[in-house]
């Protein structure tokens, strides 16, 4: 669950840079530079208030406003907004595709040679060029860091119009994450597994995800099964918390609980909720 919370503060970021950018339109500008402050600023905002929300809204919808913004800026008035060229570390580390990314490296190096023209001497010119390469390479390398992040992102999968859920390769990863973070917490975490007919599981997973927090995820582990990783203070409340999510969800299911455990196998699991007879079993205990 680490990249939903990464997610959420992407979000937050692009809308604080959004306000940003729009409390600087206030400020003296010229008028097509205000124009471009403005319209950036709405455009980034747009992305963080839709992201994963507006199909019409790509990924790359945001670092495309933020470069938009610098080239004009600093092609239009390089001596006013010089300071604005180390934002293009901030474009290069957002999540693009490769060719975007060439093009953002062209067009920084070309509001470099802008504001090269501002400088007295070459030895300023070279230290301007060799600190932006610097917090560009840093940018570069937070973006290889975020590449697993927005791949586990793309691999959700589309079970209604509306719902979105994680897919099962990200399950086994964050399987392994949340029952770090619970013995580092002393908190009680539970594998939940679904099982049911394929026209059932739309109703299912509309009524799981409701009944989840908003700090766990919910899954499709496969072609009929459902999972959820529930994180309860304790044991005692993850009983009476399981006893109120198996009353809410629709029939026809058979559950599997299993607390979190270093050995917990998810393909083991999967296996045996294939063969349970029982409508709901919890395992305490991963044996």
């Amino acid at each position: 669950m680490e990249s939903k919370f990464k997610e959420g503060l992407y979000r937050l970021t692009l809308l604080l840079t959004a306000s940003t950018v729009l409390l600087l339109a206030l400020m003296p500008h010229s008028a097509p530079a205000r124009v471009i402050l403005v319209l950036s600023g709405l455009g980034m905002g747009s992305v963080g208030l839709g992201y994963r929300r507006l199909p019409a809204l790509p990924d790359s919808a945001a670092p495309i406003f933020l470069a938009v913004l610098l080239t004009t800026l600093l092609w239009l008035a390089p001596e006013q907004h010089a300071m604005w060229l180390w934002g293009w570390a901030a474009v290069i580390a957002m999540p693009q595709p490769v060719l975007l990314l060439l093009l953002h490296s062209l067009l920084a190096a070309s509001c470099l040679w802008q504001v090269m023209h501002l400088t007295d001497t070459t030895a300023e010119s070279l230290l301007t060029g060799m600190l932006l390469v610097a917090l560009l390479l840093l940018g570069l390398a937070r973006q290889l860091g975020l590449s697993t992040l927005w791949r586990g992102v793309s691999s959700r999968t589309r079970l209604m119009e509306h719902l979105l859920l994680w897919s099962g390769a990200q399950l086994k990863i964050d399987l392994s994450l949340e029952t770090t973070r619970c013995e580092r917490e002393g908190s009680h975490g539970e594998l939940l597994l679904l099982r049911s007919p394929s026209n059932c599981q739309p109703a299912l997973a509309e009524a799981l995800v409701a009944s989840t927090r908003s700090y766990e995820s919910c899954y499709q582990a496969d072609g009929q099964t459902l999972a959820a990783l529930l994180i309860n203070r304790n044991a005692k409340e993850a009983t009476l918390r399981r006893n109120t999510l198996l009353a809410s969800l629709p029939s026809p299911f058979q559950a599997r609980f299993v607390t979190l455990a270093p050995a917990l196998s998810l393909d083991t699991q999967l296996a045996a909720l294939e063969r349970q007879e029982k409508p709901v079993v919890v395992l305490e205990e991963n044996k």
